[in-house]
């Protein structure tokens, strides 16, 4: 496992919707695709009509971390955002991950093209974290993050 280093510093954006601090976020793998679902908040304690929603496209890595305190990453900018997903983009496992995938394939740049980035969300009891190509955000109307139950 790669140990954060001073260069790993976490920039937070904002996300247009409240996630909900008190609920976990669902997850869900395709291909090279990770869908993150999550309910959101008008007010305090006060559940929305919407999901929200972060697909993360041309995923190379993803980890799960539990029971971290609140600011997983300490070298992170402070914020006032009521949610928010992190950047981080100098991050050492990324450089880990590039520096092996040379070693193993060294010809891979050729055919892969992707400018990847690592990204970490927040669940209530864990921080998923992600090396991907690209994030998009929207939103669903539903109950919970899981409308089949």
């Amino acid at each position: 496992m790669t140990v954060p280093t001073s260069k790993d510093r976490a920039f937070a954006i904002e996300l247009p919707v409240w996630q909900a601090p008190n609920d976990n976020v669902r997850i869900t793998l395709e291909r090279d695709d990770v869908r993150a679902e999550f309910p959101t908040w008008t007010k305090n304690a006060n559940y929305s009509k919407y999901i929200g929603i972060l697909d993360f496209s041309n995923v190379w890595a993803l980890r799960l971390e539990r029971n971290k305190h609140l600011h997983y990453y300490e070298n992170r900018e402070d914020d006032e955002f009521k949610s928010s997903y992190w950047v981080i983009p100098e991050s050492s496992w990324l450089e880990g991950l590039t520096k092996e995938r040379d070693i193993t394939s060294p010809n891979w740049r050729a055919y892969d093209k992707n400018k990847y980035t690592h990204y970490i969300i927040q669940s209530h009891d864990y921080y998923i974290e992600i090396i991907a190509g690209d994030v998009r955000f929207s939103k669903r109307t539903g109950r919970s993050n899981d409308d089949s139950k």
